[in-house]
């Protein structure tokens, strides 16, 4: 269970940032934080995952 937990993690991470990246380089830096594209709410959505993940990997792993 902790590796799926940290596999997620990790990978909701890594959809995060590239998605990010994506909005840079075609919208520039101003309108990568906009809430209103498609491709904005995914990258929160994948960050918030990344999150909720991670911290249910630690409270798994202290026990």
């Amino acid at each position: 269970m902790e590796q799926f937990t940290f596999i997620l993690a990790i990978v909701s991470l890594g959809l995060a940032i590239s998605i990010f990246i994506g909005n840079i380089l075609s919208n520039g830096l101003g309108k990568a934080f906009n809430t209103k594209s498609k491709s904005s709410k995914v990258m929160f959505i994948c960050f918030l995952v990344y999150v909720i993940s991670f911290v249910f990997y630690i409270f798994i792993g202290n026990n």
